[in-house]
């Protein structure tokens, strides 16, 4: 069971808000068990057996974190909180590196003499656990620093690690959000029931109607044999695939955001329009937004940020950046993906440097704002190659012909290459760029759309399941950061 399938909308949305709003404010302790074994319920159907990891880093972060709060020692408090990182990060390494690192070690000693080659051990990614795991290490490292205390109450704790609105893809939230609204349970709104539709319904058209169906041109392009020197065939690879991808996450989270508001608990936007930005750091302030501030909070300041010079800057940056590609998997392509999107950044604060471009933008906004978007855009969606392609060859080859070299330009073969549903791929794909910007310019096309008068409201909400149901593919495809 996931947010595309009916059982989700017939059956378990439906009993968990009757369940959780027919239980009293008054009796807070019984609606947070009630969230705690809905979740676990929800968990079980998307990762059968696994769920008894995330009880191991539940009571690992839980008991870790009274300890490191009950004491003054120093030494005790960095034990407790190695204790954390060593249990949570063993399971990820586990689950989901192990792999990954014995065919490493397996190439490194490829062509050493009588190097014995080590049989990897084929274990399932369990669904969620790169999420929940940052999750839970954050709750012990703001405790170790001080900047929070311990939840009061186990069960507390088990729904904010648990929650499962947010449990399988995030947004990745911190746990003092969590904390103030659970303390304080909402009753049934309307307000909230109605923005909470809208909600779900927005996520379901991006997933449904345009990442599905541009899915279909992805997969057909990147495979064996497609003739990827065509420049044609590979923008319109690298197109379609960025908003495949986002369409397919930020739907993802919108559900989520919509099935936490209708239960009166706001969970943080992990999206803004990342498609308008001007530049590689504005496109990371609106890309996956809880875990760029993640890794900047628990990673990049604490390597020494921008606090030590120019030199330090560049190595925290560099190292936050490819361990945050190698967080979205088990693979090189992705620590390629974190390394350029580095060098792009460190690029980005250079040039924002510059007195030739402060003056440019100042004598010329318009033009220069515009020239930086078509730059910043260029690079991101040059970039969603290395992460979709994890094949070297066909990489490196993709790599080239997008940049324009040893690459030809041929309309015919482009048409022919792509997949029978091609006028409405194209539509579909026209619109998502104008409704993008759209969505941006008025602040948020699905809280604009909350406000309308509910005619207004009732009809477009009823077009677009209409669309998702007509126009959805009859080959979906899961969520794609379930697999990370």
């Amino acid at each position: 069971m996931d947010f595309t399938s009916i059982e989700y909308y017939i059956l378990f949305l439906p009993i968990s808000i009757i369940i959780y709003f027919s239980l009293s404010t008054k009796e807070k302790n019984y609606r947070i068990i009630s969230l705690v074994t809905l979740s676990y319920i929800f968990f079980w159907f998307a990762s059968g057996w696994y769920f008894f990891l995330l009880i191991i880093s539940t009571c690992t972060d839980w008991f870790a974190g009274k300890k490191i709060y009950s004491t003054d020692n120093i030494k005790l408090k960095k034990n407790w909180l190695k204790f954390s990182l060593l249990v949570n990060l063993g399971l990820l390494a586990t689950f989901k590196y192990l792999d990954f690192i014995i065919a490493s070690l397996n190439f490194l000693t490829l062509k050493l003499p009588s190097s014995p080659e080590l049989g990897t051990i084929g274990l399932i990614l369990p669904v969620g656990i790169s999420f929940y795991t940052f999750q839970t290490i954050s709750y012990t490292i703001d405790i170790y620093r001080g900047k929070s205390k311990p939840y009061s109450s186990f069960m507390d704790f088990a729904c904010y690690a648990s929650f499962f609105p947010q449990l399988v893809a995030g947004p990745i939230v911190r746990s003092g959000e969590f904390l103030e609204q659970i303390d304080n349970p909402k009753e049934f709104s309307l307000t909230s029931f109605r923005l909470g539709i809208t909600l779900i319904i927005y996520g379901l058209s991006k997933k449904l109607i345009v990442a599905d169906n541009l899915a279909l041109h992805v997969n057909e392009i990147f495979v064996p044999g497609t003739p990827l020197d065509n420049i044609l065939l590979v923008w319109w690879g690298s197109l379609c695939f960025g908003i495949q991808i986002y369409c397919d996450f930020s739907g993802y989270t919108d559900i989520a955001l919509g099935s936490a508001r209708i239960l009166g608990i706001e969970l943080p936007e992990n999206f803004k329009t990342p498609y308008s930005a001007t530049s590689l750091r504005d496109f990371w302030r609106r890309w996956h937004i809880s875990l760029s501030t993640w890794l900047r909070d628990y990673l990049y300041i604490p390597l020494g940020g921008n606090r030590h010079g120019h030199n330090k800057m560049i190595i925290a940056l560099m190292t936050t950046m490819i361990l945050g590609g190698l967080w979205h998997g088990a693979s090189w392509n992705f620590m390629l993906w974190g390394f350029i999107h580095g060098i792009l950044l460190i690029s980005n604060h250079v040039i924002s440097l510059n007195k030739y471009i402060i003056t440019s933008y100042l004598q010329f906004p318009r033009t220069m704002i515009v020239l930086s978007w078509l730059i910043t855009q260029f690079f991101v969606f040059f970039t969603w190659l290395v992460f979709r392609i994890e094949d070297t060859s066909m990489l490196i080859r993709s790599m080239k012909t997008f940049i324009g070299i040893d690459g030809y330009f041929d309309f015919s073969e482009f048409v022919n290459t792509l997949p029978e549903v091609k006028i409405l791929t194209g539509f579909i794909l026209i619109c998502f760029i104008l409704l993008h910007f759209l969505s941006g310019y008025i602040g948020g096309g699905k809280y604009w759309l909350s406000r309308q008068n509910p005619l207004i409201w009732g009809v477009i909400c009823g077009v677009s399941l209409c669309l998702c149901i007509l126009l959805r593919p009859s080959e979906t495809v899961d969520f794609i950061y379930f697999r990370f």
